[in-house]
């Protein structure tokens, strides 16, 4: 990836990094949100992935407000090329492409030709608040210091519609900043749309992954990046409207390739570390993740912990697949040292009185227990 501009006493500048295809419903809006930032200097690197439509139309109207508002503004992609600052319409551009070569790789070559010392990830269906590079810049100049890998730095979202997938908009809301870290295996805990973080914590982790549509880049990414000793960060304000159709690009990421990637950032962030652990659920979920664990991992598992009368009276739960059988134990067991800590298969705001019942036991998350669900 290439560098930013070196350090000096000046104020950074800060790359928004967009990566477009087929957004012309939005993107006029995104664009006049990255106009209305209260930071300057400010970069837009805009890369469109083989749209059909007329989103680079869209963009090239705006370039007057971007440019009337200091905006610098960098393109590519299909319809682009990008010289000496100024962007103009070529349908014979060398990078056009037939077909979107997905989010990764517009993501990377957005970054690769920006030029700021910080990027401000943001998709091109969404909004930013005017503070929001302000508040994050911020934030990450603040945890520059942080050792390992640097730190990943989001922000609070408001859904739109407001009332689209309500558990997965409080549940990102609500989380604390340990919980950033603690609960990584449930799913990305810093909203994609919302990443802003110094050139050099894009560079230790390597980018995007490159395979094309249909791949959790996001989720691989921030795993890559605590693995390389990365940190993570929230402004705890709503700076970007995340929204939510039809037809936006993870709606084709696929289901099993996620369960995957969090079972093996399970495996290999926490299990590996233990000597022996239980399953809190022994419903369709936690089974699963028994039956997903590798073999050494489910030697580990001492018990499954349950809450349902019909469970417990079978005593065991029974692996065909791999002839291996697993006592079966009530919940209230997980406050016992020789099933701790306990892996959480149970999701969260789904079952009356779950989260009341693990208050009620007053363990410690992160030490006695963990979400996966």
């Amino acid at each position: 990836m290439s560098g930013g501009a070196s350090e000096s006493a000046s104020p950074p500048l800060v790359s928004v990094v967009v990566p477009c295809h087929n957004a012309e419903r939005w993107l006029a809006e995104c664009l006049a949100s990255v106009a209305a930032q209260t930071y300057r200097p400010l970069e837009l690197s805009l890369w469109d992935d083989a749209s059909s439509d007329s989103s680079p139309a869209v963009v090239l109207d705006a370039l007057p407000q971007l440019k009337d508002a200091g905006v610098r503004v960098t393109l590519g992609g299909s319809g682009f090329r990008s010289a000496e600052g100024q962007a103009t319409a070529d349908s014979n551009s060398e990078e056009s492409a037939s077909k979107p070569l997905g989010c990764g790789t517009a993501k990377n070559r957005a970054v690769l030709q920006s030029s700021g010392d910080f990027l401000c990830f943001l998709d091109a269906d969404d909004v930013m608040r005017p503070r929001r590079v302000e508040a994050q810049l911020g934030l990450a100049l603040a945890r520059k210091g942080c050792v390992g890998a640097g730190c990943l730095v989001g922000s609070c979202i408001v859904r739109e519609p407001c009332d689209a997938q309500p558990r997965y908009t409080a549940w990102l809301n609500s989380l604390t900043q340990e919980q950033l870290l603690l609960q990584r295996f449930k799913e990305c805990t810093l909203a994609m749309p919302t990443w802003f973080c110094a050139r050099a914590v894009f560079d230790a982790a390597s980018g995007f992954l490159e395979t094309g549509p249909g791949t959790p880049e996001d989720l691989d990414f921030l795993y890559r990046h605590v693995r390389s000793g990365g940190s993570l960060a929230r402004v705890d304000e709503p700076l970007v409207m995340y929204r939510y159709h039809e037809k936006q690009q993870s709606h084709g990421v696929s289901a099993n390739s996620i369960w995957a990637l969090r079972v093996e950032e399970l495996e290999s962030g926490l299990l590996a570390h233990l000597e022996s652990f239980s399953l809190w659920g022994a419903g369709r979920d936690g089974k699963r993740l028994y039956k997903s664990l590798r073999p050494a991992s489910r030697q580990k598992v001492v018990a499954f912990l349950d809450v349902d009368p019909g469970k417990l009276a079978a005593g065991h739960y029974f692996d065909r697949e791999h002839g291996e059988k697993v006592p079966i134990v009530e919940w209230k067991m997980a406050s016992e040292a020789k099933f701790q800590p306990a892996i959480i298969c149970v999701k969260s705001g789904l079952h009356s009185g779950f989260e009341n019942n693990v208050a009620s036991l007053g363990l410690q998350e992160g030490r006695q227990y963990w979400h996966f669900n």
